[in-house]
């Protein structure tokens, strides 16, 4: 029953990512690391900040040019839980407390997203995510903020 469930998630979690194609999502649910290339690619598509047609490099790139990403990572780097939690929080134009406001950054991300229950506190910040959990926090983050253009938070 859990199993269906998931995947009863997945395929709704999938629908509210429109264009993405179905060959980079496959590679996504196959991943057992999130890249900073994938990362890039999925969250900023979904927010609206690129149109699905450009390449991972191309949203790679973007991160590391608006600063969203460390400046000494790679494309092929795994990403933290804080890392996308601070990618999401400033793909998404989400606005968060004071300390976040004061130091904006992944730690401060993740402290934000546990706070309005995305994320568990009692996950560790430092945690590698695969595809499938990158997908089901961003659907998460969709369903209470929606796409840049409509977001709320």
């Amino acid at each position: 029953m859990k199993k269906n469930l998931v995947l009863l998630f997945l395929l709704f979690a999938g629908t509210a990512l429109w264009g993405q194609t179905s060959s980079f999502m496959d590679q996504l649910l196959k991943s057992s690391n999130l890249t900073w290339g994938q990362a890039s690619y999925l969250v900023l598509v979904a927010s609206n900040n690129l149109a699905e047609d450009v390449t991972e490099q191309r949203s790679f790139d973007l991160l590391k040019q608006l600063k969203w990403a460390p400046a000494n990572t790679s494309i092929d780097a795994a990403v933290s839980l804080q890392e996308y939690a601070f990618l999401l929080m400033k793909s998404f134009g989400i606005h968060g407390g004071m300390w976040y406001s004061l130091f904006p950054g992944p730690r401060y991300a993740f402290r934000e997203l546990t706070y309005r229950m995305i994320l568990s506190p009692t996950e560790d910040p430092d945690t590698r995510l695969d595809g499938t959990r990158a997908i089901r926090i961003l659907g998460r983050v969709m369903d209470v903020w929606g796409s840049k253009n409509g977001a709320n938070g």
